[in-house]
């Protein structure tokens, strides 16, 4: 009789050629005939006719599960593409949403040109490490002489920082410009229980919010040639006479929850022609990269500003912008990144 390797040379040849037909169903019915002839073919060798039908109903049977298993996999297939498809869909979906708010983001930032008018030597280097950000800069002119220019890192980044952007932003408009709440000090105390009250921020309430945000603050006087400087959190680098000053900013950030009555002290600068003031989040000095993937550290970015501070501001720009990205090489982006510089 037929020995083993017969019955599994024609199994092999049974199942593997079911793969080579386009049409399952085509290929069925060429795979039943295979079975049949083939038990008639062992018949004729020799085989007893149970040995015959025995081979015919087991290739049946092998070609009825391979086309269950094959069935279950289209089955399986066609709704991993449907849900690939949904999943694409939703993507878009968000994206496109996210790309119109930041639209809505970027019309609510003060437009660089406005401020070029009247800082004529800055410029702002901005970043985001989304599509919207959770830092943003605001510029408000008070007259001729007088100007206040705002530096802010929200809490978080992508979409919910950039809810508090708007809220930031909008809280300034209203304490400077509604309420003409010029001082600085002032300034950071109302934007802070606004903030508190906005988000209410109670101690008390198991919905309050945790967030605020960090930020430096300069009113500069033209005419006197004086900086008011105040600051929740952040520092400012300030290049006088050659010299480096670093100011560091009060230990309180805007929001948060209450913790005692806050402070926000004023520092004041005197500026002459050919000073520069740069104001920055921490995005910046936190990116990871270098052949270490080390932070970039206030170190080195003193030593960067150190080597740019004297040329145009433009040129100023570029070099901090290829400086972090060199930096930053095939690391992600961890967080917005905001740099501004003034020069008098």
């Amino acid at each position: 009789g037929p020995n083993s390797p017969t019955w599994l040379n024609v199994i092999n040849v049974t199942i593997g050629s079911s793969f080579f037909f386009n049409n399952p169903k085509v290929g069925q019915i060429l795979m039943i005939l295979f079975s049949m002839l083939t038990g008639v073919t062992f018949y004729y060798i020799g085989a007893s006719p149970v040995y015959s039908i025995t081979i015919s109903l087991t290739l049946l049977a092998f070609i009825i599960l391979f086309s269950r298993a094959y069935s279950y996999m289209q089955l399986q297939q066609s709704r991993i593409l449907e849900k690939n498809k949904e999943i694409e869909t939703k993507q878009k979906d968000i994206t496109d949403s996210i790309n119109y708010a930041k639209r809505i983001q970027y019309a609510v930032l003060p437009h660089e040109e406005t401020i070029y008018r009247s800082i004529p030597l800055s410029f702002v280097f901005y970043k985001p490490k989304d599509i919207v950000s959770g830092d943003f800069f605001w510029f408000h002119e008070i007259n001729r002489d007088e100007y206040i220019f705002v530096c802010a890192d929200c809490t978080g980044h992508g979409v919910p920082g950039a809810f508090m952007t708007v809220i930031g932003s909008s809280l300034l408009n209203q304490t400077v410009i509604d309420n003409k709440i010029v001082q600085p000090g002032l300034i950071l105390n109302e934007l802070d229980k606004q903030i508190n009250f906005t988000l209410k921020q109670q101690a008390d309430t198991f919905t309050s919010v945790q967030d605020g945000m960090d930020l430096c603050l300069i009113k500069v006087n033209k005419a006197s040639r004086k900086i008011i400087l105040t600051a929740a959190k952040r520092p400012a680098l300030f290049f006088k006479n050659k010299q480096l000053i670093e100011i560091k900013g009060s230990k309180f950030s805007m929001g948060g929850m209450r913790t005692g009555q806050k402070v926000f002290d004023e520092v004041e600068l005197n500026y002459s022609e050919g000073d520069v003031l740069y104001l920055y989040t921490d995005g910046f000095t936190d990116q990871f990269g270098g052949e270490k993937g080390k932070k970039y550290s206030t170190k080195r970015l003193k030593e960067l500003l150190q080597s740019v501070y004297r040329l145009p501001v433009n040129e100023q720009k570029l070099k901090i912008e290829q400086s972090i990205n060199e930096w930053t090489g095939s690391h992600e982006q961890v967080d917005d990144i905001l740099l501004v510089g003034i020069k008098f």
